[in-house]
């Protein structure tokens, strides 16, 4: 079965609530409760979306709020790594202690050569010029 949207219930609703009055149920006491009981729960509905409303708003708001304060949170602890790196100095090792690495140099690159030029085998030298083996 589809599900119906919110805004056509409530609107079928008040539709029904606005043209079934007391005076159309008066002879008939469980239609009187009923429409009671939905001019009840429709009551109910319109102050829960209310009360999202102000929720998803105070969300929001919280959210916000929550982003400044890491935002300015980082700035500070970065402010703090950096005066903790000025006074101890960048490569001391006593920076591991506050979550800090020390500066320990540049990996040296290694000097690779090509596959080609580092396996010459002994039958790929080149003859003699004058077609003689050497001896």
């Amino acid at each position: 079965m589809p599900r119906t949207r919110r805004n056509h219930t409530l609107g079928q609703w008040g539709k029904m609530t606005g043209t079934v009055t007391p005076e159309v149920t008066r002879g008939i006491p469980h239609l009187e409760l009923a429409r009671a009981k939905l001019v009840e729960i429709e009551g109910e509905v319109d102050r829960l979306v209310q009360e999202r409303s102000f929720h998803q708003a105070r969300k929001q708001e919280t959210t916000r709020q929550l982003q400044e304060a890491l935002e300015e949170g980082r700035k500070v602890a970065n402010l703090l790594r950096v005066g903790l790196r000025q006074h101890f100095g960048s490569t001391n090792e006593e920076l591991v202690a506050f979550g800090i690495k020390p500066f320990r140099g540049r990996k040296r690159s290694r000097t690779t050569t090509s596959p080609a030029d580092s396996t010459v085998k002994a039958g790929d030298e080149d003859p003699e010029p004058s077609g003689a083996a050497s001896t």
